[in-house]
């Protein structure tokens, strides 16, 4: 099977195609893809704040660090990986009540390709709050529906996974 880089993975889990291909793929490059992408992005939005810390003072710069760091990993990490983990488990189990084997890594797997769009759409969603103030509320939601769909979506074309 060959190996599908990073560019591709992010399009192809954002236009929902070769799903199948992805999750035939080991766990371990779902993981590494998952790390990859949240650690471009988190470089991407420090830069995107950095640009405010040129006129601040220390205890200012470290202030606002702090609440960002703090913000990120609350929000951020832990939305992402908790809708990946209640995904792949309620995928797995869907898959055993309809008598289909399927390893648990396989539904892992769709659970992070699934959530690309998602995750996307949340990072912008986060640099816009810390750029402008604007909040968008019920965003998790609106996160957690996102996933949904393009889990449920990819988890009906693999029938047969």
């Amino acid at each position: 099977m060959k190996k599908i880089n990073f560019f591709k993975k992010t399009y192809y889990s954002v236009t929902c195609k070769r799903y199948k291909e992805m999750v035939e793929e080991k766990s371990g490059y779902a993981i590494l893809y998952l790390a990859i992408f949240e650690l471009s992005f988190t470089i991407i939005i420090s830069f995107i704040a950095a640009k405010s810390f040129l006129t601040a003072s220390f205890t200012e710069i470290y202030e606002y660090a702090y609440d960002f760091l703090v913000d990120f990993f609350y929000n951020s990490l832990s939305l992402t990986f908790d809708t990946i983990l209640v995904l792949s488990i309620l995928g797995y189990v869907y898959k055993l009540i309809t008598k289909n084997k399927v390893k648990y890594s396989k539904m892992f797997c769709l659970a992070t390709y699934a959530s690309t769009t998602a995750m996307i759409l949340k990072y912008i969603v986060f640099s816009v709050n810390y750029l402008t103030n604007i909040d968008i509320y019920y965003f998790n939601y609106i996160y957690v529906i996102i996933v949904l769909i393009y889990f449920v979506v990819n988890l009906e074309k693999l029938e047969q996974l």
